[in-house]
């Protein structure tokens, strides 16, 4: 998938991702008011379905899990206003596509469809930081794992990868605010 043509078109969206435990909701928390910030959808789903019991997870139904996720990214793209970062973007999906081992072709329009700034941020995973909870089940060498299929699942949808530094939250806040404004100059 390339970007090309579509720079002047795409809103004013910008991806934060990552492998799950690398601090990107910490790093969403500390950006000023002035940036619209829109949580992970994966977490949504998973609070939402393990509240009601439901079975849209990846260990029940993967594939429940990824129509429910690409549902509500979304929803999220088109709810979205002016100057946004959301926590994943539609291209994560081909990530938890690849994890799960199932096809593709129920995403792929989607993310062709509704782009994003072409550069998106990218949080390593990070050992220091790391820690389950009861959305984030998996554990450190699976979040690496996951965060080399989001790698792959980003460059091939056309999108460039910024690495934000292994830094204190209000470093690497300062660090993709400053990216921002210059990328907004150049992309």
């Amino acid at each position: 998938m390339s970007n090309s043509g579509l720079l002047f078109q795409t809103p004013p969206f910008f991806i934060l991702t990552g492998p799950p435990g690398s601090g990107k909701t910490s790093l969403l928390n500390a950006l000023p008011s002035q940036i619209s910030t829109v949580p992970e959808y994966a977490r949504r789903v998973l609070s939402a379905e393990r509240a009601r019991n439901g079975t849209a997870t990846g260990e029940q139904d993967p594939a429940a899990f990824i129509r429910a996720m690409l549902e509500m990214a979304t929803a999220d793209y088109h709810r979205a206003e002016g100057l946004t970062l959301f926590d994943r973007g539609l291209p994560d999906l081909l990530a938890f596509c690849a994890y799960y081992h199932l096809p593709e072709n129920t995403v792929l329009p989607t993310i062709g469809a509704f782009r994003y700034r072409p550069t998106a941020f990218f949080l390593p995973a990070w050992r220091d930081i790391f820690k389950t909870d009861a959305e984030r089940r998996l554990d450190y060498r699976g979040a690496e794992q996951f965060g080399t299929l989001i790698r792959a699942a980003y460059l091939r949808s056309g999108y460039g990868l910024l690495e934000v530094p292994k830094q204190s939250v209000s470093e690497r806040a300062a660090f993709v605010l400053r990216h921002i404004k210059d990328l907004q100059k150049t992309e």
